[in-house]
């Protein structure tokens, strides 16, 4: 009889089962790329070698800095023998936001990690052998040539490692890694070879006694930082959640309505004498039956939607999915558990019905809107307010939606707005400068010789270089180190609020959240690196990050992060105003591996906040998406339990145009409610995150209008798009046939 009813109502278990596989695909699909990025992100680094030396604390491998004369320390530690020093780096290049560059001398055991399918290995200067996902992504093959900062490099052969992330780059001999990288005399990791019988752990040993700056991991247990997969982890959970809640709450909905729209058969059963177990046991057995359905094809809809993920241009290495047994068994106890919930309150409301109510029960909720409510609104306006359950189903699941978009927003425009204040860049006259294409702006290295260069300019009036690095730990999840020249004009910036400013290289002030988070004052010790400094003072700006960190002397900060001769930023004030765009443009055509902006425009230039842009924009799409089958479903379904009410309606008099103008409004009106919710439900839930302990020192909350504006007009356009089909259903129905519908 289960499947007999579920088979009679074909368009209601469709809908229903679709409502079930979307958030169990949202389950499957962001679970399976979350553990992707793990796997992917931990065993990037293609290691032949017995060990890695990288350089200690460093968050990853990409950030790590040693110097390339340690190459001849280690060759005579005694049980090493080989050291294959590498580069290790993300750039950005055409078509592809994020490419890897592995930089190792030619015929190196390291460099055959690549193993060449097509063409020949790199063997000089300007060659490149490309990964065969950037060869795809790229369009390019042997022989063809590739820009990367205007260089031109040969693709001389395509490798495979069976490695996404791997095969998303492409390997250059060390010196040309160096260049590309600005890692000037710097390489990112050794990897050393051991001799025959020797003991892997006292050679471990030996080495990390070389300098106190090492970190050496056996490669066959390198794994990428913890804190650093994690927070991967955790970004691509955050992003399952949201779909996960919006998807529930569609079953819910479908679930619901299933079951409201059915309560006259409901009360024909207990009038034949079916017990109130027996009726909540069938519509609970059909509620299994749909959400097992709905379980399986959702976890084909996510295996489908992560493969096609995995194969997209450029991004498509990291979002690479990896399955398991576990994963599939908790998209399936989600629809169950999701389907049950929403199944069992009002079966067993119907169940409790008596036969008699029941069978006078004629679609909504509530009946006919009676007293002052009857002259609030108009017709579409009662309708909703008849079906109150369904309307503040919906509501919610398309407002998360609009929350999730207004909240993105604010986080992006936060952000920006932060960046643009970095130092005090911003303002009229100021420009800021950073290396051009890096993928992560945290990664800018520039020649610090650019800063005597561009102080010689006659309509420059100061420059003011910065080094940027971070600490992640467990006792300090997240620090920024900031390296400024006590003497230079950013330092203006940074207001003192307790003490005074550094004077010596054993000093340090902190920011006014820094010191509240970790309960530090001034006078205290702050150990960096294994480095004590002393707090000399406390600083506030109004920039989150600025306030959860640190300041070093620049000379001191470039000792500490090994980064010697090298800064991140250069902040440059001009004389005259008026003539900004002229010096920006001057220090662009003079040095074409970096960028200048104007500081009001410096984070919209940046790549990483373009592809932060692009990903933000695609999981606020993914929200209203999975929120307008929402609405969709709930006004399908209103249909069907309106049909005699239509039919009604068309039997005196009202024309097919008036009715599909009903349900589009309804639809419209409903999404206007969802829109309002979702930008309160969005600005609260960020401003209450970026007040959230350690959150509040890296994340701000900014809105404008434009914000507001997209979110509700993106709403609007989804309502529209939903409400089309069941409004022309409603439209077509025939009197006589509405009027016998069941």
């Amino acid at each position: 009889m289960i499947f007999k009813n579920l088979w009679r109502r074909k368009i209601r278990s469709f809908l229903t089962i679709l409502g079930i596989a979307i958030g169990v695909a949202a389950v499957v699909g962001l679970g399976a790329m979350a553990e992707g990025m793990m796997k992917n992100y931990g065993s990037v680094v293609g290691l032949s070698r017995d060990l890695l030396v990288s350089q200690a604390n460093a968050i990853d491998v990409a950030f790590s800095s040693l110097d390339a004369e340690l190459e001849g320390r280690l060759l005579v530690v005694p049980g090493v023998e080989e050291v294959d020093p590498g580069v290790y780096g993300w750039i950005v290049t055409e078509e592809m936001p994020y490419f890897l560059v592995f930089g190792y001398h030619p015929g190196s055991i390291a460099m055959d990690h690549y193993r060449i399918v097509e063409g020949k290995p790199v063997t000089g200067p300007k060659q490149i052998a490309l990964g065969r996902r950037a060869a795809d992504s790229l369009k390019k093959r042997v022989d063809d040539s590739l820009r990367i900062y205007g260089v031109p490099y040969q693709i001389v052969g395509i490798y495979e490692t069976g490695q996404a992330l791997e095969e998303s780059g492409g390997t250059v001999v060390l010196e040309d890694a160096q260049i590309i990288t600005q890692k000037t005399r710097k390489v990112s990791l050794f990897q050393v070879g051991v001799r025959r019988g020797a003991d892997l752990d006292q050679v471990i040993q030996r080495i990390e006694a070389v300098e106190d700056d090492l970190t050496v991991s056996k490669s066959s247990e390198y794994e990428a930082s913890q804190d650093w997969s994690l927070y991967l982890q955790g970004f691509a959970w955050g992003v399952a959640a949201i779909a996960i809640l919006i998807g529930g709450l569609g079953m819910m909905n479908a679930m619901v309505m299933s079951v409201l729209e059915r309560t006259r058969e409901i009360g024909t059963l207990r009038a034949v004498g079916w017990s109130r177990g027996r009726v909540v046991a069938l519509i609970l057995g059909e509620t299994v039956v749909l959400s097992l359905i709905g379980g399986l094809v959702g976890i084909g809809m996510g295996v489908g939607f992560t493969e096609m993920a995995a194969r997209a241009p450029g991004i498509g290495g990291l979002l690479e999915g990896v399955y398991s047994a576990g994963l599939f068994v908790q998209g399936l106890v989600t629809a169950l558990g999701l389907g049950v919930v929403g199944g069992a309150y009002p079966t067993w409301v119907a169940a409790n019905l008596q036969p008699v109510e029941a069978l006078r029960y004629e679609g909504g909720g509530s009946g006919e809107v009676k007293g002052w409510l009857a002259r609030v609104g108009n017709q579409s306006f009662r309708n909703l307010w008849r079906r109150r359950m369904r309307t503040i189903i919906s509501v919610t699941g398309i407002g998360i939606g609009v929350a999730t978009l207004v909240m993105l927003g604010g986080l992006i425009e936060g952000i920006s707005s932060e960046l643009n204040s970095l130092a005090g860049s911003s303002g009229t006259g100021n420009i800021t400068i950073m290396q051009r294409d890096v993928a992560d702006m945290s990664m800018s290295s520039l020649d610090e010789r650019m800063i005597s260069m561009i102080q010689s300019m006659p309509e420059v009036k100061s420059v003011s270089p910065m080094l940027l690095g971070f600490i992640f730990g467990d006792d300090m999840p997240f620090f920024l180190i900031s390296g400024l020249d006590p003497n230079s004009a950013a330092m203006e910036h940074y207001k003192i609020v307790e003490g005074r400013y550094i004077l010596r290289p054993n000093e340090v002030v902190v920011g006014k959240t820094a010191a509240k988070t970790y309960k530090l004052n001034v006078g205290d010790t702050l150990t960096l690196f294994e480095n004590r400094y002393k707090i000399a003072g406390i600083v506030e700006t109004g920039v989150a990050w600025e306030e959860g960190g640190g300041i070093l002397a620049l000379r001191e900060a470039q000792r500490l992060l090994n980064r010697p001769h090298s800064v991140s930023y250069i902040f440059v004030n001009v004389k005259n105003p008026d003539q900004a765009e002229a010096v920006r443009d001057a220090i662009n055509r003079r040095f074409p591996e970096a960028r200048a902006s104007l500081s009001s425009e410096f984070a919209q230039n940046t790549d990483d906040m373009a592809n932060a842009q692009v990903m933000f924009g695609a999981i606020g799409f993914l929200a209203l998406l999975v929120g307008g089958v929402v609405v969709a479903n709930t006004l399908l379904m209103s249909v069907y339990e309106r049909t005699r009410e239509i039919g009604t309606l068309r039997a005196l008099g009202w024309r097919k145009g008036r009715i599909l103008g009903q349900i589009v409004q309804e639809s419209l009106l409903l999404c206007s409610l969802s829109a309002i919710i979702g930008s309160i439900m969005g600005v609260l839930l960020l401003v209450l995150i970026a007040n959230a302990p350690m959150a509040d020192a890296f994340i701000s909350a900014r809105w404008n209008t434009g914000i507001f504006g997209r979110a509700v007009g993106v709403t609007l356009i989804v309502g529209l798009i939903a409400g089309v089909y069941p409004a022309w259903r409603a439209s077509r129905l025939q009197p006589v046939e509405a009027l016998r519908y069941e």
